[in-house]
């Protein structure tokens, strides 16, 4: 097994984890001296991911939310 293959394994190991699982993980590399050591060497601040929707409705024709109910009535009165 290449140490890329090993690697990109323990990441998907890792996603996998419940919360229990990912802390009891923690305090098992926390007590190795070796893993300890590079855990504490390359632990950057914790980032959590946002996804933005802002704007994945956008349609250039200024604040919609204002002529919601007018732009609804419009669509639902239209003949099929």
């Amino acid at each position: 097994m290449s140490a890329g293959h090993a690697h990109e394994e323990l990441h998907h190991l890792v996603d996998r984890l419940s919360p229990t699982q990912a802390r009891r993980l923690l305090r098992l590399v926390s007590a190795d001296p070796e893993l300890a050591e590079a855990a504490e060497a390359t632990s950057e601040p914790v980032r959590h991911r946002r996804l933005s929707i802002a704007g994945i409705g956008a349609s250039g024709e200024g604040d919609l939310s204002e002529r919601v109910e007018d732009l609804l009535t419009e669509r639902f009165n239209r003949s099929v």
